[in-house]
């Protein structure tokens, strides 16, 4: 089914901003046409008028969904299509041009009320949108087509002066009986487009329509011969209201209108013929008005109780969307809060190293001197206790200056300059520095693929990542074991990379440790400030590449690096 909104067209599209209100002006014509064609087979003596007046519900929403510039066209077409498709006796009559101008006023009054004072949505999701409805149009601007409608009945003679009021009251409610019928369906139903519905929902809504039909069947299909009948209602009428109110729960306003609509479709077919309790006096004004005022209960409490549901499933997303707002909020704010907090102690890292290079380098340099200028000066003193001291000292003047070099590179903003070369020799030369700390017991294994095209790398940097990552292998087997050093050729996102493979037998990490071991400051030993592997992740970000770590308690560790060819590492650049 085809959508009726009222949104401007794009100027992109000028055939179908052509023929849309062509579209719209066609189906509402039509659609009045056959609506006066059926409401004249529901008009009973002696008043002469429909126990509803479906073209009231037509023209009320042929106007809501349309243009307010395009109302014009649509009342001439809806009063000639409509005049010459009532009764058969009434063909070609003035009068029923008059009654039908007089149908389609009350019709453009309600529609300007609704839009004005309401606000009004088509889709009926709000309550105030049904109330506006059933006040403004139902029971307000009916009135007007009502007083017009009898008293051409009165000046035709089809009706006596003594019955206006009785006539009125029907045609009245007649057409509020149109409104609240037949305008809720076609608004819901061609407002919005196709309801997109799982297949599951529609087998449901067809279900219960199938359920409301049988049970409005068994209420009205049985003729009444009582002559109390008419001011007796029996209870089974009422079985149809929890099929109405399954289809407000369920499917909202689009499933109660419908619901609605097949309700009074087959009440007034039974009605018509005979059947069901307002029967036996179906020519009376009262009995006609209480099969009316059945009819528009149940479609008022159909369409509240959807339109509640649908502010309260608003409500519900809203509430929802802001909740998802305020945790998307809370996670920026944390990051934020976190990313400051680095910066305020990369900052304050940054004082403390220029600080520790220039007031800690000074005594380290002096205590290195004099520890040299006692060895030359008494050779003796290197042997026995003497010489153990002046190892000690000088293995704690070099593990200071491994300190103050590591803050230095973890402050220093890592900007490579990177240069395409061969990556077999930076790897070698890191190993080898790594080695000279390691025990004796260590077996080292090589794998290097030869036809490894060259790498964008800075040398000097990415020499400190390796050895770094060399140097944490060597350390975590102090009882000796095996270090597997693979370099390879390898795609990563579609990408050529060099993957570099560093594996050793030692210990392992725990998995809350290898979680962390890439944080500044984090580290698992008693020497050491945790920046080595910060430092690592830096220099291998700066050449565009990746770097990661697999490792399990007692089952080694293994860092693998990728590194992108040289063309590649431009591109990435």
């Amino acid at each position: 089914m085809a959508s009726f909104e009222t949104s401007r067209v794009s100027t992109s599209e000028p055939n179908r901003r052509r023929w849309q209100p062509l579209t719209r002006l066609v189906f509402f014509a039509a659609a009045y046409a056959l609506s006066a064609r059926l409401g004249g087979l529901l008009v009973f003596p002696p008043e002469h008028v429909s126990a509803m007046w479906p073209p009231s519900g037509v023209a009320l929403a042929g106007l809501l969904l349309t243009r307010s510039r395009e109302w014009p066209g649509l009342l001439l077409a809806a009063a000639v299509t409509g005049s010459f498709a009532l009764h058969p006796e009434w063909k070609s009559s003035p009068f029923m041009l008059a009654i039908a101008a007089g149908n389609l006023l009350e019709a453009l009054v309600g529609a300007t009320l609704l839009r004005r004072l309401v606000r009004f949505h088509a889709s009926l999701d709000r309550v105030k949108d049904v109330l506006g409805l059933a006040g403004l149009s139902a029971l307000a601007s009916t009135a007007l087509g009502a007083t017009l409608g009898v008293g051409m009945l009165v000046a035709r003679g089809h009706l006596a002066l003594d019955g206006f009021w009785p006539a009125w009251r029907v045609f009245w409610v007649g057409d509020a009986m149109g409104v609240l019928v037949v305008a809720p369906l076609l608004l819901t139903w061609l407002a919005g487009g196709p309801a997109r519905w799982a297949p599951r929902r529609r087998a449901e809504l067809a279900t219960l329509l199938v359920c409301l039909g049988v049970a409005t069947h068994l209420v009205f299909r049985t003729p009444n011969t009582s002559a109390l009948a008419a001011s007796v209602f029996h209870p089974m009428t009422y079985l149809v209201f929890p099929f109405l109110l399954w289809a407000a729960l369920r499917c909202e306003a689009r499933g109660a209108a419908l619901a609605t609509a097949v309700l009074s479709t087959v009440a007034l077919w039974h009605t018509a013929r005979g059947g069901g309790p307002f029967a036996q006096a179906a020519f009376h004004n009262a009995s006609i008005a209480w099969l009316q005022s059945f009819l528009a209960g149940a479609s008022l409490s159909g369409l509240l109780l959807a339109s509640a549901l649908s502010e309260r499933r608003r409500a519900q997303d809203e509430v929802s969307h802001l909740n998802r707002e305020l945790r998307e909020s809370l996670r920026t704010l944390a990051a934020t809060q976190a990313e400051l907090v680095r910066r305020e102690r990369l900052a304050a890292l940054g004082e403390l190293s220029a600080t520790v290079a220039h007031e800690v380098r000074n005594p380290l340099g002096a205590i290195a001197n004099a520890v040299a200028a006692l060895r030359r000066l008494a050779p003796q003193a290197t042997e026995g206790p003497a010489g153990t001291l002046l190892g000690i000292m000088d293995e704690e003047v070099h593990r200071l200056d491994l300190l103050v070099n590591d803050l230095l590179d973890f402050t220093r903003p890592v900007e490579p300059r990177l240069e395409p070369q061969p990556l077999q020799p930076v790897v070698e030369g890191a190993l080898t520095a790594s080695l000279r700390s390691g025990g004796p017991h260590i077996t080292v294994s090589r794998e290097v693929d030869e036809r490894l095209p060259p790498v964008a790398v800075d040398p000097q940097l990415l020499h400190v990542a390796l050895t770094n990552l060399f140097t944490n292998a060597v350390q975590a087997m102090p009882r000796g074991g095996t270090l597997t050093a693979r370099l390879e050729p390898d795609t990563r996102d579609g990408t050529p990379h060099a993957r570099l493979t560093i594996s050793d037998t030692g210990h392992g990490m725990a998995p809350e440790v290898r979680a962390r071991i890439f944080e500044p400051f984090f580290t698992t030993r008693a020497s050491g400030i945790g920046l080595g592997l910060a430092i690592v992740r830096r220099i291998v970000d700066g050449h565009h590449g990746e770097v990661s770590v697999q490792s399990a308690p007692g089952q080694g560790t293994t860092f693998t690096v990728w590194l992108p060819y040289a063309g590649a590492a431009h591109g990435a650049a």
